[in-house]
This record gives structure tokens, sequence and C-alpha cells, in this order.
């Protein structure tokens, strides 16, 4: 050790270039210089276009654009996956075979835009090559609104009742147009004749929504090309109630009293198997107070509180309610 530091400290700089290319061997001679390391394959891909823009799109009608990718490196690829990053975005004409430096090939963007309009579309598109490399780009487009719905939102009331029972269709023009259906039908009245109007007002029948199992959109259909399709969305509004269930006092056993707690909760469960829950029921405990908060639509509540009238009086469930005024 002390010979190698001496001649380290003797080096000049020149000297310490060729020490870095060659070592010592064991027995004092210079071991032979390792064999230089390949040079790294370079790959590279290009995308033509770096951003594909879809341009002005219509309202549930999807739209394709072709998308180039070439291996501008030095090596071979072979592309592990291409696809969206949602659902709502498919390609086609991936290849499978490798791709050899400088060659090219083509792909089929297509993005269904959805129902909903007066939007800006930003989707991304992941390519992941086989040695784990990935690359994204974005597919981009904007949505126009050529028929204007009003209110854009349909509330319901948990009794399944409409808070704008009337919703209005127009265009942005102001030219005449049709409507000439709806799916689900008969959740919106149909316009009594199937004359041309600058807009319409259509009814909203909320016996028939619920028949229909609430659904969250109605589509509409108008004999007009740039708007061939129209969403109403509707929302509905759940209902709240609370139950109160033993809890805690301080005197009592904790454990016990949440496994009662439990048990109460597994029989009001057990009670409701029979009963066509909304999408919206949930039932949420409060440990510490024994609240347990019941949320759906009004239907929901009361086959709770059928329940719950089920149960002995020593249960101690009792349904809590907000004292007036607040």
């Amino acid at each position: 050790m002390q010979n190698t530091t001496r001649i380290l400290s003797c080096l000049t700089l020149a000297g310490l270039a060729t020490l870095s290319a060659t070592a010592l061997a064991g027995d004092g001679k210079p071991a032979p210089a390792p064999a230089a390391a390949p040079a790294a394959e370079a790959t590279a891909l290009a995308l033509a276009p770096a951003t594909l823009d879809l341009g002005e799109m219509i309202a549930g009608q999807p739209k394709s654009a072709p998308l180039t990718i070439t291996n501008t490196g030095n090596a071979s690829i072979t592309i592990a996956s291409l696809k969206g990053g949602c659902g709502c975005t498919t390609i086609t004409g991936t290849p499978t075979e490798a791709i050899a430096p400088g060659a090219s090939f083509t792909v089929q963007v297509t993005v269904d835009p959805g129902m909903k309009t007066g939007i800006e579309l930003k989707k991304p598109v992941h390519l992941v090559l086989t040695d784990g490399r990935a690359q994204t780009m974005q597919v981009v487009g904007r949505v126009k609104t050529v028929v204007k719905v009003s209110p854009e939102v349909v509330e319901m009331s948990p009794k399944g009742e409409s808070k704008a029972p009337a919703v209005s269709l127009s265009r942005m023009d102001t030219a005449p147009f049709r409507v000439t259906g709806a799916t689900p039908a008969g959740v919106i009245a149909m316009p009594s004749d199937d004359k041309s109007a600058k807009s319409h007002e259509l009814q909203v029948d909320a016996k028939a929504w619920e028949k229909a199992g609430r659904p969250t959109a109605i589509t509409l259909t108008t004999d007009q090309p740039d708007a061939p399709k129209v969403a109403v969305i509707i929302k509905a509004s759940e209902a709240v109630t609370m139950f109160r269930l033993p809890a805690p006092d301080g005197e009592s056993d904790q454990t016990s009293t949440e496994a009662a707690q439990d048990a109460l909760i597994q029989r009001i469960d057990a009670g409701l198997v029979s009963v066509q829950r909304s999408p919206q029921f949930e039932m949420r405990l409060h440990r510490e107070t024994g609240m347990l908060f019941v949320h759906g639509s009004e239907d929901d509540l009361d086959a709770v509180r059928a329940v719950v009238r089920t149960l002995p009086a020593s249960s101690g469930v009792r349904e809590s309610r907000p004292t007036p005024g607040n």
C-alpha cells in the first residue's frame, strides 16, 4: 500500500490519464486494459404530430386522426403497448413486430367526446416499449355547443320530483330544428307537434324517471347533422336521516356496546334484503355518539324506518329528527 501511495504521489497529470486506462497487477506489472464498452445504442421516437389536434368535435360522435411514429434511433424497438389514458380513446393499427431504425408506422387514434358540449378535451396517449421506456403525447379537441340545454342540470328531489320540470332546447344560431326522440323513452315528453322551431320546451315526467331507474342522463335526438344527440343531465338529491343506537356511556363496556351496535346494523341490513335500494343508499355509523346516518332516496329512508319499527323497544333504536328551526 505504501509503495502504491508513493507511485501515485509522483504521477503527473499525463500519468494519471495513463493510470485510468490501466491497473497495476498483483505482481506489479500493468494489467491489460479492459475492453472498451460498446457505445450505447440510442433509441428515439418521433411522433407526428407531437400533439394530435382533432379540431372541432360533435357531441356523441367519435372522431379519428392518424398518428405517425418513427424510430429515429439506431436500434430496433418493439412496442409493448400503445393506448389512451381512458376508455374514450382507442388506437388501432399498432404493430407487433420490431420496428427497424428509420422505419415508421401509422395508427388511427379515435376519441369519443361524450355528450357534454362546450368543453376543451385533452386526452393522453401512452406508448410503452418492451424495455420499459415510456412516452406520452396529448390528443386535444373542442366539443362545440350547437343546441343549448337549459337548465344544464335538472335536479330531482329525494321524493322523485323535478325542481325544474321543464327543459328548454334552442340552437345557438337560433335556426329552427326538430326534436325526434328520447332515450329512455317517456322520461321527457316529446313536442306535441312535429314541426321545426327555434326552441322547444319539454316536460320532465318524474314518475317515468323513477320507473326508468333514475337515469343520470336522457339522450334527445334531433334532425340536425351537427347536433344529432343532445344530453339532458339529471342529478338526484339525496335524503338523509339519523337513527340513534346505543352509545358508550362511560359505565358500560365499550367492546360490548360496539358489538351491540354492529348487531343492530346487521339486523337493519337483513331487513332490507328484498328492498330495491337506490344507488345513493348508504348507512354510516358514528361510534362515539351512536348516530346511524342513512343516505338515499325517501323510499330508502322509509324502508329503513319500517325495519326499525320491527325491532324490540329494548334495542333503543329511534329516529333522531332535527328540532324545528334548525
